[in-house]
């Protein structure tokens, strides 16, 4: 049997060895006026998550293959629409509402993300993104 707790903990301290740590950046909307929902949203401040990550570039996930980061067939967006991809660590936390990934100052829109979730722990995170 897998210890998946254990995988997680290992790919958390090599990620953090090797990496650096960057913010996961979730912005917030409110109606502009909740009995006119027609006249949309303002933004309402962010919701941050450091995480450790290593930066590739797609061609690197390309030649490691996307077979072995799982299902090649849901990461191809991730890869083709993205500068950068960031292999990170978030525990838990589901990527999906993140909007982009501020890292040395510089935000990068979100393109993808992808979790390599075996059973119920969450092993690594994948996020691909462009300026």
């Amino acid at each position: 049997m897998v210890d998946y707790v254990k995988l997680a903990a290992t790919a958390e301290r090599l990620v953090t060895k090797n990496g650096r740590t960057v913010t996961l950046v979730r912005t917030g909307e409110v109606p502009v006026d909740v009995d006119k929902p027609w006249l949309g949203n303002v933004a309402a401040g962010e919701t941050t998550l450091v995480v450790p990550a290593v930066q590739l570039l797609p061609n690197a996930v390309r030649i490691f293959g996307l077979s072995a980061l799982g299902e090649a067939s849901r990461l191809s967006e991730l890869i083709s629409n993205s500068e950068i991809v960031y292999i990170l660590f978030q525990g838990e936390v589901d990527l999906k509402p993140f909007t982009f990934v501020r890292d040395g100052g510089i935000d990068y829109q979100i393109e993808a993300t992808q979790s390599l979730k075996p059973a119920n722990t969450t092993v690594l995170g994948f996020v691909g993104v462009r300026r």
